[in-house]
């Protein structure tokens, strides 16, 4: 291509137009002044000036180029005009300088950012950007560059913030459903439950359209009549987003579409007169698309959700969701965020319920705010109307397994040596059993500090504990704790050594106290040593290089016996034994118990590191505690130890590179040569789209217990491709002690690259209720339209590693076929 420049004298000023041939014989001689009078530009050697020119040059090129009296110009086969980063191209291009008018004929074609729009002949006054393209094609292509690692990513867009800066405060979804919107994912601020990670939808990389025409009428605006949008590719017609009209603004990036409706294999399916979206990511107010499922609680169900952008950092979801056994539930939920505070208020409302007459409630309001100099507080309350609200109105065995309701309020402090903490503590008790202690209130401060080599440490905790007034009668009172204590830590490159001293006092004041003590207090001296060793040494095995630890430790600890079995139990239990507990003082949560102890615990640990990645490829334990004295100190009808060693503790973890992990926990009991707790989980993903998960679970009933504490249960859920863009999923929780399913769900997946879709039943065993069956069918359309009831959340929490089929990156994608 060769390319002509026209400089006035010696100057380096810039055209706003310049004339570009394909063959050097088709250029038509020009003066140089002549056309930069026409065009109106001043010679200038303003090197700024110069650059802004240059950014605004008008450049047009062909096969032949014509110019008719300074005023007319036409570019002729493969003709193009260029400004800036705007580019249209034809057959043939005429372009009146002074009216400013361009005509394109002949296989016209516009960018418009990331968009291409053709047709048979454009019409455009190009300074303005006012024109007409008539029966035009759009075509939209994304940076595709790390499609395939950016697709198994979640998208943290801009409104995604504003729910992840929300953190813990995130709602609990009641009603099972979840919200997608319509066009470009409206979404992430727009969903009622915010939460990105389980929402996150796919996203075509293409996408194209049509319009009988394309209305230009400004900078900023444009108008499609007639427009279709889809991100199937050409020659597939599945599905279409169509509107009457379709005005956009591109400097909002909000758009309105009138008579809008989406059409799946020629079949309309949502309809409405009237929408307006943003089409950047960003929230809108607006309705979102409806959702359906069915329970056999509750039967069929519609959700019709609004979504309220108030702010940029405060937004609400109204919605009502119609259930055919029960009536009509008003939704809503607020959200909001500021520099100092944020917090959710979510709230649901059935008047009337048709199954059982009663007005049915849930309320969830959790707040914090920040005070400064290091002070916060906030409450989180949560109540619901009756105790079966959960099993009856929700399909998550999180939501229905769940029998009691906090409802709280703190005030946090925390600087560089001390954190405090104040609580006052309620409950609601959904079973009619478990009454936990209400704290009211609970005011706990700590603190650490060092002294040269010395580490002091301060505990204190003021507890009152009351009852809740349907739970049966039973002793309260206040407890008061105080922990000082001091160690001297010495570590080395090769291990470390650790001697502690402490003094554990707590005094309590009692009511109704069945033993009539009206107070009781307890001293006690804790003494303990921590130490450890490390060693590694290097080899190969075939190719690659390893390094293997052994890291022996031991930890000591004496604290003396003393009578505690007057003292009530407010707060305490036993702890599991495991590699956390096997090194600790004492082996009860809570201050109702302190062990006597002169024991010994030993664990020796050995892992297998990838010298050139660092991965950890194998990490094995195990460990056992060796008692000196007898133990005299335990919670009430529990049996005392008379062993001299603890059960034996063993764990495996393996990071494979066959994709494989394992991970497996062991308690031996040596007096009795049965197993106390077995765990094992395996999970195996060799791609994206593929994953297995076993597991297995075993608990022996503790003797002496009051309530069954056995567990005997396997666990097996997968996502595995069928072929043909089918994929199945399914888990099944099973309990071999009551020989009966806990928890079952089957459903089948199919990816048609720009749709897909999912049918997912489940089987949820209540704490309240008989077993809940739910019904989920989503037809998901390209990522910008989901129809139906999302199962994403209910897959995801049952099927570790799935992957949204969507996401699927194409190298691991399975074929399809129509």
């Amino acid at each position: 291509m060769l390319k002509s420049r026209f400089l006035s004298g010696l100057t380096a000023a810039l055209l706003l137009c310049s004339l570009r041939s394909h063959a050097e014989s088709e250029v038509i001689p020009v003066e140089s002044s002549t056309i930069g009078d026409t065009l109106g530009l001043a010679d200038t050697s303003d090197e700024a000036n110069a650059v802004k020119a240059n950014a605004d040059a008008l450049v047009i090129e062909g096969d032949k180029l014509e110019l008719h009296l300074d005023r007319e110009m036409r570019a002729i086969g493969n003709a193009k005009i260029s400004r800036g980063k705007q580019n249209i191209t034809g057959d043939l291009i005429d372009y009146n300088v002074q009216n400013d008018e361009l005509h394109v004929t002949g296989n016209a074609s516009i960018n418009v950012g990331s968009a291409q729009l053709t047709g048979p002949e454009l019409h455009m006054h190009l300074s303005e950007s006012i024109g007409e393209i008539k029966d035009a094609s759009i075509s939209i292509i994304e940076d595709t560059e790390n499609a395939d690692a950016k697709k198994i990513q979640t998208n943290v867009k801009s409104s995604e913030k504003f729910s992840k800066s929300l953190g813990n405060l995130q709602s609990q979804q009641i009603g099972g459903t979840s919200t997608y919107s319509l066009a470009t994912e409206v979404s992430d601020g727009n969903q009622s439950q915010g939460n990105s990670d389980e929402n996150s939808s796919p996203r075509s990389s293409n996408a194209r359209g049509d319009a009988k025409a394309i209305i230009f009428e400004g900078q900023d605006r444009k108008t499609l009549k007639d427009a279709r949008y889809t991100t199937c590719d050409a020659g597939v017609d599945d599905w279409y987003i169509k509107a009457k009209e379709l005005n956009l603004n591109d400097y909002s990036k909000t758009g309105v579409a009138k008579n809008a409706y989406i059409e799946f294999k020629g079949v309309p399916l949502i309809y409405t007169p009237w929408i307006s979206f943003s089409f950047n990511n960003q929230r809108k107010s607006g309705l979102l698309a409806p959702t359906y499922g069915t329970t056999t609680k509750s039967g069929l169900e519609l959700t019709v959700p609004f979504y309220w952008n108030i702010s940029p950092n405060m937004d609400a979801t109204l919605a009502t969701r119609v259930l055919s056994k029960r009536g009509v539930q008003l939704q809503g939920e607020f959200r909001y965020l500021e520099d100092s505070f944020s917090g959710i208020d979510d709230l649901e409302y059935l008047p009337s319920d048709d199954q059982t007459g009663q007005n049915r409630y849930y309320v969830n309001l959790k707040h914090q705010q920040n005070l400064g100099k290091g002070w916060s507080a906030g409450y989180s309350l949560e109540k619901v109307s009756d105790n079966e609200y959960f099993a009856d109105l929700s399909t998550r065995i999180v939501t229905t397994s769940r029998v009691t309701l906090p409802q709280q309020f703190n005030v946090d402090y925390a600087d560089d040596t001390w954190n405090f903490n104040a609580l006052a503590q309620k409950f609601q008790t959904l079973d009619n059993l478990s009454y936990p202690y209400e704290r009211l209130p609970q005011l706990t401060l700590n603190g650490n500090k060092d002294y040269g080599n010395f580490n002091a440490n301060l505990y204190t905790q003021l507890v009152a504990f009351d009852t809740n007034k349907n739970a049966p009668a039973k002793v309260t009172g206040s407890r008061f704790t105080i922990y000082p204590s001091i160690s001297l830590p010495m570590n080395q490159t090769y291990g470390y050594i650790t001697p502690k001293i402490g003094i554990h006092h707590t005094s309590y004041s009692l009511n109704n106290d069945p033993n009539n003590n009206s107070s009781l207090e307890r001293t006690l001296p804790i003494a303990s040593i921590d130490g450890g060793l490390f060693f590694d040494r290097d080899f190969k095995i075939a190719s690659r290089n390893y390094t293997q630890t052994i890291e022996p430790r031991m930890f000591y600890v004496y604290i003396p016996k003393a009578k505690q079995s007057d003292i009530p139990i407010f707060d305490t239990s036993d702890t599991d034994l495991n590699f956390s507990s096997l090194f600790s003082e004492n082996q009860y949560t809570g201050n109702d118990r302190i062990n006597n102890a002169n024991q010994l615990s030993l664990a020796l640990t050995s892992r297998l590191i990838e010298s050139d990645t660092g991965i950890q490829r194998l990490t094995a334990s195990i460990g056992q505690r060796y008692y000196f004295a007898d133990q005299t100190v335990s919670l009430p009808d529990a049996t005392l130890r008379k062993s001299n060693s603890s059960d034996i503790i063993a764990g495996l973890s393996s990071y494979l590179k066959t994709s494989w992990n394992v991970d497996a926990f062991w308690q031996y009991n040596t007096d009795d040569s049965r197993s106390v707790r077995t765990t094992v989980s395996s999970h195996y993903a060799p791609e994206p789209g593929k994953a297995l998960n076993l597991s297995y679970s075993y608990r022996r009933d503790t003797p002496g217990a009051l309530t069954s504490t056995g567990l005997d249960q396997f666990d097996l859920s997968g996502q595995w491709p069928l072929g043909k863009g089918w994929y199945g999923v399914g888990r099944i929780n099973y309990s071999l002690r009551e020989s009966s399913i806990i928890e079952t769900l089957a459903g089948l997946e199919y990816d048609a690259g720009c749709w897909q879709t999912r049918t997912v039943i489940q089987r949820v065993s209540t704490a309240t209720a008989n077993a809940n069956y739910a019904f989920f069918f989503q037809l998901e359309l390209g990522g910008l339209a989901s129809i139906g009831a999302n199962p994403l959340s209910v897959i995801k929490r049952n099927i570790p590693g799935y992957v949204n089929t969507g996401l699927i990156p194409d190298t691991y994608q399975q074929p399809y076929y129509e």
